[in-house]
C-alpha cells in the first residue's frame, strides 16, 4: 500500500474505533424511562443487612449528577444499627476480622474498570463494566478487595470480590455512561429484575418506590450542601436543619436478626491484622 493511502487509512480506523467505543460506553441512546434489568446477582448477602438508604436521600454526602445537585444518588447498605456500632475516634469502624466478614459479590458478568482509594480510609472503590451492558458503570464502595481482583480482571456474576466488616456499611451506584463527565445516575433497583427484587419484598419492601425519592419530590424539597468554604470535601456535606428527620432517608428491613459475632484467639487476631495490611 502506498504511503499516502496508509496515512489516510490509519486515521479512518482510529475514527471508526473511537466512534464505536464512544457509542458503546456512553449514555447515548439509553432511555431512563425504560432501563434494562441487567443485574444478575445481588452484590451482598441481604440477610445480613439492617437498612438501605433511598436514592436521592440526604444520607452520607452529596453524590449527584446529570443536572441534579445536593442529593445522594446511590444506596447505602448497613449491616447493623450504625449509630450503635463501634468506631474509633475518627468514626472509622473496625476492619474485617476474618470471621464475621460480609462477602461482596460482583452483581454482573463484567470487567473491573478500576480499583481506587476512598476519601474515607475504609476499603477501596471498585468499578465494574457489565459485559452485556457496557453503557453502564457499577461502583461498589468501601470494599476490602481480594488481591486477585484488579483493574482489567474479568468477573462473573456472584463471584466474591471482597468483604466488608461486620460493623461497616457499603454503598452502590449505577451510572449511565462510563466516561468521567457522564455522572448520570440511576437507582440500583431500577436495573434489577423482578426475580432478584423479590428477595427485598420478602424483607418488607413493597415496591421500588419505597427505595427511591423522585426527582420531582427532591426538587420541591431540596437539601442544602456545603459550609460556604472552598473546601471540596466540606462542599459535599449535607447541612441539616435542627428538626431534620433522618429516618426519612432510609428503609429498615423487616425480619432483621442481629447476629452474634464470633471472637477469635489473640494469636489469630494478630495474624489477621497482618493480613489486613495487604488490602
Amino acid at each position: 500500500m502506498k504511503r499516502w493511502k496508509l496515512l489516510l487509512v490509519i486515521p479512518l480506523i482510529l475514527i471508526l474505533f473511537g466512534g464505536y467505543y464512544f457509542f458503546t460506553h456512553s449514555s447515548l441512546g439509553i432511555d431512563k424511562n425504560n432501563l434494562p434489568k441487567f443485574i444478575q446477582q445481588d452484590f451482598v448477602d441481604l440477610s445480613k443487612i439492617y437498612s438501605i438508604s433511598k436514592f436521592r436521600s440526604g444520607s452520607g454526602h452529596d453524590f449527584s449528577g446529570g443536572g441534579e445537585t445536593c442529593r445522594s444518588m446511590k444506596h447505602y447498605f448497613q449491616p447493623n444499627d450504625y449509630a450503635n456500632a463501634p468506631k474509633d475516634a475518627n468514626g472509622i469502624p473496625p476492619k474485617p476480622d476474618g470471621i464475621n466478614d460480609i462477602s461482596i459479590y460482583s452483581p454482573v458478568d463484567g470487567t473491573i474498570a478500576s480499583v481506587s482509594e476512598e476519601h474515607t480510609p475504609i476499603g477501596k472503590q471498585v468499578s465494574i463494566i457489565p459485559s452485556k451492558q457496557s453503557h453502564f458503570n457499577i461502583r461498589l464502595f468501601h470494599v476490602y478487595v481480594d488481591a486477585a481482583h484488579k483493574q482489567g480482571t474479568k468477573v462473573k456474576a456472584g463471584e466474591k470480590i471482597g468483604v466488608i466488616g461486620q460493623y461497616q456499611g457499603t454503598d452502590i451506584s449505577v451510572q449511565i455512561g462510563t466516561f468521567p463527565w457522564e455522572e448520570n445516575f440511576v437507582s440500583y433497583f431500577d436495573v434489577m429484575p423482578d426475580s432478584l427484587f423479590a428477595k427485598y419484598q420478602e424483607r418488607g419492601i413493597k415496591s421500588r418506590d419505597d427505595l427511591i425519592i423522585t426527582k420531582a419530590y427532591r426538587d420541591a424539597h431540596p437539601l442544602k450542601c456545603g459550609d460556604g468554604s472552598k473546601n471540596d470535601k466540606a462542599s459535599e456535606m449535607f447541612v441539616y436543619p435542627a428538626d431534620y428527620d433522618h429516618n426519612q432517608d432510609e428503609v429498615h428491613l423487616s425480619g432483621y436478626v442481629k447476629p452474634t459475632y464470633q471472637t477469635q484467639p489473640q494469636q489469630n487476631q494478630n495474624q489477621n491484622q497482618s493480613q489486613q495490611s495487604n488490602y
